[in-house]
């Protein structure tokens, strides 16, 4: 259960801070964070406009994980959530890993939102979230697969796409014979291929039409906003000969139908191409500029302080038509920065989120082994983070003043009202002495990630980072959220005896947790505690309750205990259509090892087989009857990855076969 606290505040007053000029040499002083202020757009805590805050991009993440996980998302300060592509997708075998599946949802097979067979969720889950996230204000932003549909090859759609497309594959609405994509040529940009999956005909009417459909769709379910992938793909009308109305015909068909303002930006990666301007996109959307994302990380990472002391913008792409980010899917994916550490990452974030006007992508990454739909890490939610985000929207519409000094990367922010600074270690000392500030009183100010006191005087900043080397320093009268996670929410598996579960918390004055609803006991951050039972079976609940003064979050988690020992797995229900008269056999491993083939009974539409010592995972496949040596190269059909399930059943009616 969770539950938020609105409070009134009677005044809107700022708590007074006593500011002189630095000729008096009089410190302004450190008032506490006195006044309340939910996490909400409508209080404050969020910014009005989706540009002016921080976006993030919940990559893979089942709607329903993203809907248990609002509040969190909310007080860690982000304006809107990214989803991944709601079409139906290409592929479904299941809930698998991601790092097999994440590239089916970009080959969708249609312009409509999936009302099964989705890894993530349906239009009904949609429906639900963007509902629970107007609570916030927080707008769902979707991402739209409009350059090409599902491919048998480059120059063939696949065969599915005829169920929710008929028109486009009947007409054979798709681009042969151009080879692949590269940024050569406009010709080369617009008319090639981006890999297995052919270009679509975007300048054609019934292609435009469906897109359309799609994005209305979504208008009615409670999306607020869209990301254009492969935009700059989509020819423009500044593209000569190969020019089309796609983007005016497209956006302002939406534009003209969504009764609320739309956050629309589109993808283009590296270079628009050659003989092509990013300013034949800007009329219709904001656009990514990775240039800049890559340029910051890489200067991070290496040291470069001249690259940061030249942080500019594309003089051709206003700034509030900029999005950014450390680090994208495709970053992560393809094996660019998987690699980097992630306070790496932090620092960059910290540096293009501190910027005046535009709004970055937090990439929330994944672990190796995360299952599509699941978190696989909680750093989006850290300390940090939420701090750097507090900070971006507590100086929304102030100016800014970059410098490099003495190894560090610095942002004043500022105006009549309100000073502070973002202060990024990229080579410096951890102890900052005498980093000159131009726009902020002399005084005593709060390191928001530390805790720690920064002091200005006669102009020079001083104090200390913590490990994370990024220090948030104004003068904040609003009250921290309490958050608080798990690192093994018990979504799957079981323990036998005993599980260790640790638990994290930060900007709390009480962390609480209670197991089986019994006896509170406090805990701090990265404090452990042991989950057992005395039955040989039996389901236990763990929940946390934190604290900032009155404003307190609860989550319960459930975790399944399990003394038997799997031996047999018994498969009820399977689809005998699919099965027919062939064979049935499970392969079977332990996570992260190798396999082995195990044959079983199929009793009806029921299968039985042993599972081999240790091994957690398994999927059925179907061989042509006769066939005694079992390979890969030679089976019918095939489920998707099934974890074992604690008492060894296994609904098979909700198995898909390939």
């Amino acid at each position: 259960m969770k539950k938020i606290l609105l409070f009134v505040v009677l005044s809107l007053l700022m708590p007074t801070v006593l500011a002189c000029s630095r000729e008096t040499k009089e410190a302004i002083r450190i008032d506490d964070q006195t006044i309340v202020q939910p996490p909400t757009v409508e209080a404050g805590y969020l910014p009005e406009q989706v540009q002016d805050g921080m976006i993030l991009h919940a990559w893979n993440w089942s709607l329903e994980t993203i809907e248990a996980e609002l509040e969190a998302i909310a007080i860690a300060g982000y304006r809107a959530v990214q989803i991944s592509p709601m079409q139906p997708q290409k592929d479904f075998f299941g809930i698998g890993s991601w790092q097999s599946n994440w590239w089916k949802l970009y080959q969708p097979l249609g312009f409509v939102i999936a009302t099964e067979n989705h890894a993530l969720g349906t239009l009904e889950d949609l429906e639900s979230l963007t509902d629970a996230a107007e609570a916030y204000g927080i707008t769902i932003i979707v991402d739209i697969v409009a350059n090409h549909l599902g491919g048998g090859s480059n120059e063939a759609l696949n065969e599915n796409v005829a169920m929710f497309e008929p028109e486009i594959y009947n007409q054979n609405l798709i681009r042969t014979g151009n080879g692949f994509a590269n940024d050569n040529s406009v010709f080369a940009v617009t008319r090639g291929a981006l890999g297995q999956f052919p270009d679509l005909k975007t300048e054609h009417e019934i292609v435009q039409s469906r897109v359309i459909d799609l994005l209305k769709a979504y208008v009615d379910a409670g999306v607020g906003g869209f990301r254009f992938d492969a935009a700059k793909h989509i020819e423009t009308p500044d593209d000569g000969q190969y020019a089309s109305d796609f983007w005016p015909n497209v956006i302002g068909a939406i534009e003209a139908y969504a009764s609320d303002d739309l956050y629309i930006y589109g993808e283009i990666l590296n270079t628009v191409g050659s003989g092509r301007s990013y300013t034949s996109y800007t009329p219709y959307m904001g656009i990514t500029v990775n240039q800049v994302s890559d340029m910051v990380r890489h200067a991070m990472r290496t040291g470069n302080l001249n690259a940061l002391d030249d942080f500019s913008f594309f003089s051709d792409v206003p700034v509030r038509q900029t999005v950014l980010w450390a680090e994208s899917h495709d970053d992560y994916a393809g094996n660019h920065t998987n690699h980097l550490d992630e306070a790496l990452i932090t620092k960059t974030y910290a540096a293009l989120a501190s910027r005046q006007d535009t709004s970055v992508l937090y990439f929330a990454r994944p672990l190796e082994n995360t299952l599509m739909g699941d978190i696989g890490t909680f750093t989006w939610q850290s300390k940090t983070i939420t701090e750097i985000n507090r900070f971006n929207n507590f100086f929304v519409g102030s100016d800014e003043a970059l410098s490099v000094q003495r190894g560090y990367f610095v942002n004043e922010r500022f105006d009549a009202d309100r000073q502070g600074v973002m202060l990024v270690n990229v080579e410096g000392d951890h102890r900052v002495r005498d980093v000159r500030v131009e726009h902020m009183p002399d005084g005593h100010y709060r390191d928001y990630v530390s805790g720690n006191i920064f002091t200005i005087e006669d102009g020079k900043l001083s104090g200390r980072f913590d490990e994370s080397g990024v220090a948030v320093i104004y003068l904040n009268p609003y009250q921290p959220m309490p958050a608080t996670h798990v690192s093994d929410q018990g979504l799957y598996g079981w323990f036998t005896d005993t599980k260790t579960v640790t638990l994290f918390e930060h900007n709390t004055t009480d962390a609480y947790y209670r197991i089986d609803g019994g006896e509170r006991v406090s805990f701090t951050d990265g404090d452990t505690v042991t989950l057992s039972h005395p039955d040989e079976s039996a389901t236990i609940t763990l929940t946390l309750e934190v604290y900032y003064e009155d404003f307190f979050v609860t989550r319960t988690f459930e975790y399944v205990k399990s003394s038997a020992s799997v031996e047999t797995v018994v498969v009820h229900h399977l689809d005998m259509s699919v099965i027919a008269d062939d064979i049935v056999v499970a392969w079977t491993w332990q996570e992260g090892q190798s396999g082995q083939w195990v044959e079983g009974v199929l009793d009806g539409d029921t299968f039985t087989f042993d599972l081999p010592e240790n091994h957690n995972w398994f999927l059925l496949a179907t061989f042509p009857p006769g066939t005694t040596n079992f390979a890969w190269n030679q089976n019918t059909s095939q489920t998707e990855d099934i974890r074992v399930p604690w008492n060894g059943e296994f609904d098979g009616s909700v198995l898909q076969w390939n």
